[in-house]
């Protein structure tokens, strides 16, 4: 069976959102680890297989820029996207992230930015044993045989 990607959904400024948000990209077909705070997003990164990271701006115990410098640090092949309800979020913010999306965004375009960033992971930094080498191994079993 193949893995499901994971992401790292973190911190949000209101919890009711953050667990939308993982109910939103579960019934997507996602895996979705969650954090509360920067340094327990850091710790969840360093300690598991992730896909893609979204995490909120205003996180506690580490903002969003010093927490996305920690997770890019530890782990350079992950695209990190930055959520913010802000029209203009704070330039170091911005610094390790690779993309950021607007909580004003509808929810289809969020789920088109998400599985825009895992293509681009699996085009450019395709990782031994990630689920897109899982999925690349059961389409070629499928087409020999």
């Amino acid at each position: 069976m193949t893995r499901k990607p994971v992401i790292l959904s973190c911190a949000d400024n209101a919890s009711s959102k953050l667990e939308g948000r993982k109910m939103l990209l579960e019934e997507d077909g996602y895996q979705v680890l969650t954090a509360a705070n920067g340094k327990e997003a850091v710790q969840v990164l360093a300690s598991n297989p992730v896909d893609l990271v979204l995490f909120d701006s205003h996180m506690p115990q580490k903002d969003g820029g010093e927490a996305a410098m920690h997770m890019k640090a530890c782990k350079p092949d992950v695209p990190i996207a930055l959520l913010s309800g802000d029209e203009w979020p704070p330039p170091s913010a911005l610094e390790a992230v690779d993309a950021f999306i607007s909580k004003s965004e509808p929810v289809e375009e969020l789920l088109e930015k998400v599985d825009y960033l895992l293509s681009l992971r699996l085009l450019f930094q395709p990782l031994e044993g990630s689920w897109a080498d899982e999925a690349e191994a059961q389409h070629k079993r499928k087409v020999l045989g």
